[in-house]
């Protein structure tokens, strides 16, 4: 796993990758900024307090400002995960990156639709976005909010990288026994990128790193049996 992860570190430097983070960083400011602007102003379009004599007028518009600032702030918090999923529709485009530096014995992956890689790439964004968002509530115990957080992410991001990557490789069926046969394995991949996560900036290389992390722990685990098996019950 360590080694797999200095392995993704360094290719963060191909072009390739570094066009899909690009591109995955601007669609998520993109949306983060139209979502902003909206719930900023639904929330100045409703009335609070009213026209209250002496404090109606300045407390509306302090609640105003201090609802868009939360907004902004649980937006902060959000864009790993906007980050994640824009990623993961350019799934195939890190994969062959990594699978042509490292991997060139590889045969041609499974053909994954787009609605496929759409459907997966929504999961994950959903499920990362819906458990964070319920570890709010712990969030006035840091400590215990670290953990949990870290715990549960990292249960979240190994599985779900495993499955962005893996299904390209293994049918289903396939995949479902390889990661319980590798939960460990997997899980500790995931715990190694949630503590990425929690770390500012350096959270934006998330779904670049845990993508290219994953497709070495995976082709690192697979035995030869694995590669002729898999191919040939992805081409059936």
């Amino acid at each position: 796993m360590i080694s797999a992860f200095f392995m993704a570190l360094g290719d963060l430097r191909d072009p390739r990758v570094r066009s899909v983070l690009l591109k995955s960083i601007c669609f998520s400011l993109v949306t983060a900024l139209a979502l902003w602007i909206t719930l900023s102003w639904l929330l100045s379009s409703i009335v609070l307090i009213g026209e209250v004599p002496i404090i109606g007028g300045w407390l509306e518009t302090t609640l105003d400002w201090l609802g868009s600032i939360a907004v902004f702030l649980l937006l902060v918090l959000l864009f790993p995960a906007f980050l994640g999923l824009y990623a993961s529709l350019y799934i195939e485009t890190t994969c062959r990156a990594v699978e042509e530096r490292h991997y060139p014995q590889l045969q041609t992956p499974r053909n994954q639709s787009t609605m496929e890689a759409v459907i997966v790439g929504v999961k994950f964004g959903a499920l990362l976005i819906a458990f964070n968002l319920f570890l709010l509530v712990f969030i006035v115990f840091p400590p215990i909010y670290l953990m949990l957080g870290w715990a549960v992410n990292g249960y979240l991001l190994g599985r779900e990288y495993l499955e962005l990557v893996g299904l390209r490789r293994m049918n289903p069926s396939k995949l479902r026994s390889y990661r319980f046969n590798n939960r460990g394995r997997t899980f500790m991949s995931g715990l190694i990128l949630a503590v990425i996560a929690s770390i500012p900036v350096a959270n934006l290389i998330l779904p670049l790193l845990g993508t290219a992390m994953m497709v070495h722990v995976l082709e690192g685990t697979r035995g030869p049996e694995d590669y002729f098996n898999n191919i040939q019950s992805d081409l059936s």
